[in-house]
């Protein structure tokens, strides 16, 4: 993936690349709407590390000495209805997802509690 990143960025700075955004219309397989109206499916879509699943495991210690593992796995995959910003090589046949946008008053969709986003 970090070869295609490199890729993306060498095309930007020599024939120019193209931000936009879209709403993730279905999470497996992704399929993500471009605000032209264009759908994108999986095998256009680059995600980078922080638009994928995640896993932390390590060891803490509790009380002073005893030591215990912990696992961590954050889903942080595109979910439907999200609006993501992406980066469109020049020649229109990959888009990276960079990450999550949202505009002023939108709902927080990773919590489900209705918290606006413009309240935190």
């Amino acid at each position: 993936m970090l070869e295609i990143i490199k890729q993306l960025a060498l095309d930007v700075a020599e024939t120019g690349a193209d931000f936009c955004t879209g709403i993730v219309m279905a999470a497996s397989p992704l399929c993500i709407r471009l605000e032209e109206g264009m759908e994108l499916t999986e095998e256009f879509l680059i995600l980078t590390e922080d638009m994928q699943e995640q896993e932390e495991t390590g060891t803490i210690s509790i009380n002073g000495g005893s030591w215990s593992n912990y696992r961590i796995k954050r889903d942080r995959k595109p979910k439907a209805g999200e609006r993501v910003a992406l980066l469109r090589a020049a020649d229109g046949q990959e888009y990276l997802v960079l990450g999550r946008v949202r505009k002023e008053g939108e709902y927080d969709t990773d919590t489900g509690s209705g918290n606006r986003y413009d309240d935190h």
